[in-house]
């Protein structure tokens, strides 16, 4: 199980509002994905997640500017998830009902007991099924989205010359002995998740390249 994907899980079951969700006819649309409606209520729900991870609350964005900017943003991720989703099924990702299982699972065991794991399912309108449900989009989206990007490397002499970049940055040394392997380790990381970024923006432009995407409401 991807444990970012775990996680992110966990973190959105806070707010999230799937299983039983009102439809986007009752709350209006926020946009619509290949003739898929994406919800307000669903924006807003995500939204409120969306500012969590940034470490935000509404109460704290003084600035209309800023407030519009983030709200566009989660709405962007929402659309993300929307065209991963699709292009899943076009391709017959399948996600069976023990990996779901496994990762309801996982889910669970990230709060303090099952008591207190279900009384969030049902404060965000989660039924057993739904739930499921959830989860597999879930599951099958980030698969789609590792496919699309595959492996990402990078060369021994990109990595080197990064590192040089760094240094001259100022970035901090160690004054213990290093092996180079050692030396260049963080910005190898740093490096590769810089490129993982930029393919995985690019998997998702191709995506939307060939999507016909309405933005419904004005952000």
């Amino acid at each position: 199980m991807n444990r970012g994907l775990l996680e992110a899980l966990a973190a959105l079951l806070l707010v999230l509002l799937c299983g039983r969700e009102l439809t986007a006819q009752e709350y209006g649309s926020a946009a619509r994905v290949n003739d898929v409606e994406i919800s307000l209520f669903r924006l807003e729900r995500h939204f409120e997640d969306y500012l969590r991870e940034q470490r935000r609350s509404v109460a704290q964005i003084r600035n209309p500017s800023v407030y519009k900017r983030l709200k566009r943003e989660a709405l962007e991720q929402l659309i993300d998830k929307e065209l991963l989703w699709q292009e899943a099924q076009r391709r017959a990702i399948a996600v069976d009902d023990a990996e779901v299982a496994r990762t309801r699972a996982a889910v669970a065991a990230s709060f303090a007991s099952p008591e207190a794991f279900a009384r969030r399912l049902q404060a965000a309108g989660f039924d057993e099924a739904g739930y499921s449900e959830y989860l597999r989009r879930e599951i099958a989206a980030s698969r789609m989205l590792d496919q699309l990007v595959g492996t990402v490397t990078v060369s021994d002499a990109e990595v080197r010359s990064f590192y040089q970049v760094l240094r001259a940055q100022g970035a901090p040394t160690s004054d213990a002995p290093l092996s180079e392997e050692q030396l260049l380790a963080p910005a190898r990381r740093i490096l590769l998740e810089q490129r993982e970024g930029e393919a995985r923006r690019a998997a998702l432009d191709q995506l939307r390249a060939a999507a016909r995407i309405e933005v419904l409401v004005p952000l």
